[in-house]
């Protein structure tokens, strides 16, 4: 599953954006996903929560 590695990559650039826009919190999180993207929207929530917890 290349999602894990898909949403370590998104929380980076979320993180970069935090530090430069000085932000104090992140509450929402917005995503398209495409129909030929080939990926599993439901793992791809899956491993962002997980991976959000482990902040």
């Amino acid at each position: 599953m290349h999602e894990m590695s898909l949403c370590e990559s998104i929380l980076e650039i979320i993180e970069q954006q935090v530090q430069e826009q000085h932000y104090k919190r992140v509450t929402t999180v917005w995503l398209e996903i495409g129909a030929l993207s080939c990926v599993e929207t439901e793992a791809m929530q899956f491993f962002f929560r997980l991976l959000c917890k482990a902040l």
